[in-house]
């Protein structure tokens, strides 16, 4: 891998709908990206957390119908991680919570915790906010031999992958 590549940040963007296909497009464009940029091993997991952030940002996009702001999905790549964002038109914070056992929702973003290095959200002035989960690339191969510790926007653990 040529040493310039971590010192040149890459952005791609996706503009996205309000329908159900908007998750597919979402996760083929960050597949697409992620090999592009010499990261498939990555894809998995970043399909996983950009399904879940696409999901939550449609029907958030539904209840804010009137808003007008487009869904949009900013994947960017810089020295040793790839951030993952989807901006929604609702300001409303996304909160991680244990679901009930029956129930039939509520662990998108417990899936994005297991999977993200870090994760979070920001306000993004006039057009709602950005929900967004970065995964590490030069710690992914040590990750497997060695316990390194893991840092969510919510607390600390041990990485348990």
């Amino acid at each position: 891998m040529p040493s310039d590549w971590w010192d040149s940040p890459a952005v791609a963007a996706c503009p996205l709908g309000t329908g159900a296909q908007s998750g597919r497009t979402a996760r083929r464009f960050t597949r697409n990206t992620l090999k592009e940029w010499g990261l498939a091993s990555l894809a998995d997991d970043a399909e996983i957390i950009v399904g879940e952030f696409v999901a939550n940002a449609v029907a958030h996009a539904t209840r804010c119908a009137a808003s007008g702001q487009p869904i949009g999905l900013r994947l960017l790549r810089r020295t040793g991680e790839v951030m993952c964002a989807v901006l929604d038109p609702s300001a409303t914070a996304p909160v991680l919570r244990l679901p009930d056992r029956t129930a039939e929702s509520g662990r998108g973003l417990q899936m994005v915790d297991a999977l993200s290095d870090v994760w979070g959200w920001s306000p993004v002035t006039g057009r709602g906010k950005a929900v967004w989960a970065i995964l590490f690339c030069a710690l992914r191969t040590r990750a497997i031999a060695f316990s390194l510790p893991k840092m969510s926007a919510h607390r600390s653990r041990v990485a348990a992958h």
